[in-house]
C-alpha cells in the first residue's frame, strides 16, 4: 500500500487538502472529515489507488486550533 503525504489547513470558510507529491490533487470539505474523504476520493479518482494511506500533516494554523 502506497503512502501519501497530505497537507491539511484552514481557509476562511473551508478545510483544504493537498497531496505533496501530485500537485493535481486537491479538495476541500466543511469538516476535517468531509476533507479527509474527499481527498481518498480525488487520490483514486486521479492516481487510481483504491484505498490510499494518509499520513496527515495539519498546518500550524489548524494544530492551534484543534
Amino acid at each position: 500500500m502506497k503512502t501519501i503525504n497530505v497537507e491539511i489547513w484552514k481557509s476562511e470558510k473551508f478545510y483544504i487538502a493537498k497531496c505533496l507529491e501530485y500537485s493535481n490533487c486537491f479538495t476541500q470539505g466543511k469538516t476535517i472529515e468531509e476533507t479527509i474523504r474527499n481527498i481518498k476520493e480525488v487520490i483514486y479518482l486521479i492516481l487510481n489507488i483504491k484505498k490510499p494511506k494518509l499520513n496527515i500533516i495539519l498546518k500550524d494554523s489548524l494544530v492551534e486550533a484543534l
